[in-house]
């Protein structure tokens, strides 16, 4: 269970104590008389035994008692509940990935985890922020639950036991199909998952969307590994989750206003975006990329605030698009 902020108080006064060189071993009225003067508050033994106990379970602390010095000590001199064997850069990143990983708690992915989640949570640097809940000072774009992900975790041990699986998988408008699948790949797209994989019945590597799944069973058939298949790779000339295997990338050239410009530099569209171009009238980005569905919905998204300059059949399949929606409103 997650720590309140009054134990993880106390946690912190319990480590002091235990890390203090100037009292070597610390009693029980020792460490509770320190608690009381700090909180201001009454300490019970039973609630101390609770806090010794759940500081093991969640850091894994050392904590022994010596019956000699009637004291507590951590068996590991050098143990600390604030001390992680993290580098500077690694730490900085932990501080904003902390409502990313309050989201993974509690999953059966994860469970296993839990601890090591609650840990790096919990106990490292929050008293920074006491006083404060996670939202007040942290705010992020939470996942939409859907049904689908439930088959997130069997096709990540597929992937990672190289088993294959027997997918029921319905495109919308058609029939349904099993598809005897090896995956190799999951993938998450605007709030969707995506597994990439070699299916047995197509011949082929295909992307099934997790949405469209309508049943996973594993299986004992002989999974089919891809020695082609380079999962960095896949979706590098791709605009989201669009993939065409038999098809060259395009040059495509982009001319945004001057007024768009700033947020194209600072977010691009894709890693192999690069300035070609920029003056007082227009910025012009280059990529190489599929002419794919999702390629055309984002330069649409940008409005008058875009204008494709290359290749010439995407420029063609934009004015296609704005013509159709122009007659909607006709």
């Amino acid at each position: 269970m997650p720590v309140n902020k009054s134990a993880l108080l106390r946690y912190y006064i319990i480590d002091a104590c235990l890390t203090n060189t100037l009292v070597k071993y610390p009693t029980l009225g020792h460490i509770i008389e320190k608690i009381e003067d700090s909180l201001n508050t009454s300490l019970s033994v039973s609630m101390f035994n609770k806090d010794m106990a759940g500081m093991k379970r969640i850091y894994n602390a050392p904590i022994q008692y010596d019956h000699y010095n009637k004291g507590y000590y951590y068996a590991d001199e050098n143990f600390s509940i604030k001390k992680f064997p993290l580098t500077s850069q690694e730490i900085e990143a932990l501080d904003f990935s902390t409502a990313l990983l309050n989201q993974l708690k509690g999953t059966a992915m994860l469970e296993q985890f839990e601890n090591a989640i609650n840990k790096v949570i919990e106990g490292y640097r929050i008293s920074k922020y006491l006083g404060k809940s996670e939202k007040q000072i942290l705010q992020v774009e939470g996942p939409i639950k859907t049904e689908a992900n439930k088959w997130l975790e069997i096709i990540l041990k597929a992937i990672l036991n190289k088993g294959c699986l027997d997918i029921v998988y319905k495109v919308f408008n058609k029939e349904q199909k099993t598809h005897e699948f090896s995956p190799y790949l999951l993938k998450e797209y605007h709030n969707r998952w995506y597994a990439v994989g070699f299916s047995k019945n197509a011949g082929e590597v295909r992307i099934f969307a997790l949405d469209r799944i309508q049943d996973i069973k594993t299986t004992t058939k002989k999974y089919h590994p891809e020695d082609g298949f380079k999962s960095d790779d896949f979706f590098k000339y791709s605009l989201g989750v669009t993939q065409i295997s038999e098809a060259a990338p395009e040059t495509v050239v982009l001319s945004f206003t001057t007024k768009q410009a700033p947020y194209i530099i600072s977010q691009p569209l894709h890693p192999s975006q690069k300035l070609v171009l920029e003056n007082e009238a227009e910025v012009q980005v280059q990529m190489e990329l599929f002419l794919t569905p999702e390629l055309i919905m984002v330069i649409l998204s940008y409005g008058p605030e875009v204008k494709v300059m290359a290749p010439e059949k995407l420029k063609d399949q934009i004015v296609a698009y704005i013509e159709k929606m122009r007659l909607i409103y006709c």
